[in-house]
């Protein structure tokens, strides 16, 4: 994200960083406190602001949010998100069974999970990695995907929605991504 984030501010936007290399280390709930206090921090109680996501940081601002405390943001573009959950985390907890000795690291991220936390009531684009074929960038997968998560589980009821020929970890470096952020943050649509 640190490279899409030097590109916003080329723009004029500001640039918080939220390092979520962590995440397994606390539940998805304390995620969520931390990022609602950083937000309060940062915008207040009236601020305008918007908020770009990639992966499992779109379910961390959907937990954030989730008690209403926190001012909606104006936009949110998420890319690659889990957005109901991956077949992909549960696949590698079958292989690497870690919770079975009590630490869950891939829990939230499992098919169905992500739905504790309502999506926020505010403008949200989602653009998910795909090749735009019956089969994605990682046949492990069955349908489209981006290689971590499906396209279809990327996608979430009543928001803007675009797949884009993109791998999940090429997303915050391509700049076709960067392009489609821009348009979605300016003008509430993709290209």
């Amino acid at each position: 994200m640190a490279l899409l984030g030097v590109r916003l501010k080329s723009l004029g936007y500001g640039a918080i960083h939220l390092p979520t290399f962590g995440y397994h280390l606390r539940s998805l709930d304390t995620h969520g406190a931390e990022l609602r206090r950083l937000l309060l921090r940062v915008v207040g109680q009236g601020a305008d602001y918007d908020v770009v996501t990639f992966s499992f940081g779109g379910v961390f601002l959907r937990a954030a949010l989730a008690d209403g405390s926190v001012p909606l943001p104006r936009r949110v573009v998420m890319l690659s998100p889990p957005s109901q959950g991956a077949l992909r985390a549960q696949q590698v907890r079958a292989q690497l069974p870690f919770h079975l000795l009590g630490w869950d690291p891939l829990a939230p991220l499992l098919p169905g999970e992500p739905a504790r936390y309502p999506m926020p009531p505010t403008e949200v684009g989602i653009l998910a990695g795909g090749t735009g074929g019956e089969t994605g960038f990682s046949r492990r997968l069955p349908g489209d995907n981006d290689g971590k998560v499906r396209v279809a589980e990327a996608h979430h009821p009543g928001v803007v929605f675009k797949r884009v020929p993109q791998r999940h970890f090429q997303m915050p470096f391509s700049n076709l991504a960067f392009q489609e952020t821009r348009a979605f943050l300016e003008t509430g649509s993709f290209l």
